[in-house]
């Protein structure tokens, strides 16, 4: 089975973030005005597996937690995917196929109550957070001014990015600057070593928003901002109360840039395997939880497709329309690519991606939903998993 060896990944932490979600370096200047708010502190990042015991501060995404239907197919079944994901130190492996649980396996004494850093998957719920706040009327539309939900961009030109731009990570916006390391813009900011509203707050325009893709964190932190405007709540209420307790999960930890204040909506929303399936499951079900309609059929399906700059990225999620055997993260094809060994085997794939092979896998047409946890891997290969499953399962049609 997996390692369990808890390992350090400041240099596969300095290396994404550099390469994969701040991805063009050498595009923007330091600031002029420094925003330390702190001095420099050695920072360890946790294993995935740990982050949620040795990371600091955390709020509560309070749940409500219901059952999922469980009819488990025979474990030999899927020994070969079992095994692969063994061998790339996973920490849990779930598939649900054709309404119910199918398999729900847990590596090296790990079990259903883990919560592990996913990095990035986190990004899909504020995806469907957003949409939520356009359904419920806190955001005009998804083509909205930015400058209308926060006001100290009211009247500078990056007001005038849409939602849907930052969405869909074709803001225009510079990415912060990456030169020096660990104490380069990019490794404060991510460490907490800077006022990480100011530092959000002073990005500049660098393109034309709307014309190029250019993934980063630092814009999802921006659709926090306007998410918290837009609703004038926390975003851990808000998460807990409209779709959180409502899909039936279980309490979630989520970890601020200070106390009490700022999630970071990038990454690290620390939750069960189990309930990263069900926000797979309200994505294959078209907004569908627990018999009730959560999220408009029609936002899902705008928030799953081909955007305007990247036929495989939706809002904060991907899509695996058009094979790439090697995905970046920006127009430029520079810094980290996640390899595809082959096209996923069915043509209607949906993602959430956190760093290292943290993944929910979502077919609609196959009743397939994946969860893969697990220690950060390079070597993650897109498609190799998912189309393996999907081959074991044709013999349950």
């Amino acid at each position: 089975m997996g390692s369990s060896k808890v390992k350090s990944i400041i240099p596969i932490v300095l290396l994404a973030l550099s390469a994969c979600t701040d991805s063009n370096k050498n595009i923007s200047e330091p600031f002029t005005k420094t925003i330390d708010k702190k001095p420099p502190a050695t920072f360890q990042p946790p294993s995935n597996a740990l982050a949620m015991q040795t990371s600091k501060p955390l709020g509560t995404v309070k749940g409500k937690l219901s059952k999922l239907n469980e009819d488990f197919y025979s474990a030999d079944d899927f020994s070969t995917a079992i095994e692969y994901a063994a061998s790339l130190d996973s920490y849990s492996l779930l598939i649900w196929h054709k309404g119910a649980l199918r398999l729900e396996q847990y590596y090296d004494g790990f079990d259903a109550e883990l919560r592990p850093e996913t990095a990035s998957m986190h990004k899909g719920v504020l995806g469907l957070l957003i949409a939520a706040a356009i359904e419920d009327g806190f955001i005009k539309s998804v083509d909205a001014r930015v400058g209308d939900y926060i006001d100290a961009w009211q009247t500078l030109p990056e007001g005038n990015i849409t939602i849907r731009q930052l969405l869909t990570m074709s803001s225009g916006l510079k990415s912060l600057n990456s030169e020096g390391g660990f104490n380069s813009q990019l490794m404060k900011f991510f460490s907490g070593r800077l006022d990480a509203r100011a530092t959000v707050l002073q990005l500049r325009l660098e393109k034309e928003p709307g014309t190029n893709f250019n993934y980063a964190n630092t814009v999802s932190q921006v659709l926090a901002l306007v998410l918290e405007s837009a609703t004038g709540q926390q975003y851990a209420n808000y998460l807990s109360k409209r779709l959180w307790q409502v899909i039936g999960a279980d309490d979630a930890s989520i970890w601020y840039f200070e106390e009490n204040s700022f999630p970071r909506t990038f990454s690290s929303l620390l939750a069960r395997s189990r309930d990263w399936l069900k926000i797979g499951l309200l994505i294959k079900d078209d907004g569908q939880s627990q018999g009730k309609q959560i999220i408009s059929s029609e936002l899902i399906s705008e928030m799953t497709s081909p955007s305007k700059n990247n036929s495989n990225y939706g809002w904060q999620m991907w899509l695996g329309n058009d094979y790439e055997d090697k995905r970046y993260y920006n127009d430029l094809k520079v810094g980290i690519a996640v390899p595809a060994s082959e096209p996923f085997n069915v043509d209607d794939m949906i993602y959430f991606d956190g760093f290292g092979g943290q993944r929910v896998y979502i077919s609609k047409s196959q009743d397939l939903v994946i969860v893969r946890t697990g220690d950060t891997r390079l070597d993650w290969d897109d498609s190799h998993l998912p189309n393996m499953v999907v081959g074991i399962l044709k013999r349950y049609q």
